[in-house]
Order: C-alpha cells, then sequence, then structure tokens
C-alpha cells in the first residue's frame, strides 16, 4: 500500500505520520481493499483539516473532517473514511447467493417458529 503524507503550511511531524499509518495499517488488515492513500494536512489559525483519498479497486474514496486540533481531526477523518470502507466491504460480503450470516439465520428461524400454529 502507498501512503503519502502532505501538509499544505508545514512540515510533517513524526507523530502524525505514525498515527496515519497505523490508522491506514488497521484499516487494511481489517478491509483487504486499499491500494493506495493520500492524505493532506492543514494548518489554520481557527482550525486544523485532514483530508484523504483512498484508492480501492474500482473506487475511489474521500473525506474531510476538521477540528481544534490536528489529532481530534484525524480521527474524525479516519472514522469516516472506515464507515465508508465498512459499507463497500459489506456490499461485498452480502452479496446475492452468498450465505446469510449466523444471526440473520437464527433471527429468521425463531420468526418463522413463532408465526407457526402449535
Amino acid at each position: 500500500m502507498n501512503i503519502k503524507i502532505t501538509h499544505r503550511n508545514a512540515k510533517v511531524s513524526d507523530a502524525i505520520k505514525e498515527k496515519v499509518d497505523d490508522w491506514l495499517s488497521c484499516s487494511q488488515e481489517r478491509y483487504e481493499v486499499i491500494t493506495s492513500a493520500h492524505v493532506i494536512l492543514e494548518k489554520n489559525d481557527r482550525e486544523d483539516m485532514a483530508e484523504a483519498t483512498i484508492h480501492i479497486a474500482g473506487k475511489d474514496i474521500f473525506a474531510k473532517a476538521s477540528a481544534d486540533n490536528m489529532y481530534a481531526a484525524l480521527d474524525a477523518l479516519s472514522d469516516k473514511i472506515d464507515r465508508q470502507l465498512d459499507k463497500i466491504h459489506q456490499k461485498h460480503v452480502n452479496k446475492k447467493g452468498a450465505q446469510r450470516p449466523a444471526a440473520e439465520i437464527e433471527e429468521s428461524e425463531v420468526d418463522e417458529g413463532e408465526l407457526s400454529p402449535a
């Protein structure tokens, strides 16, 4: 996975690079679809902004977040990207003809058992 981190107004610190690398490696382990990522960080007088473009097979995911400090902005950004990755992952897992998760099968059996007369 290729990771590119840029900062528009200053140099990126090692701690922020490490935080972004850890987040993307955890996301890669969970979803296994990320091919490359470009994270752009920006520091203004009032707030810090973080935006990311994640490239996966066939799609690009984009999210932007801002907060009072860079770490809070990165946490919000990671939540947004992970939600989008989870949605794409669930679409691939729950395709038509695929086996349903065990929880859904148990619920449908319980529902059918309650409706049938004894």
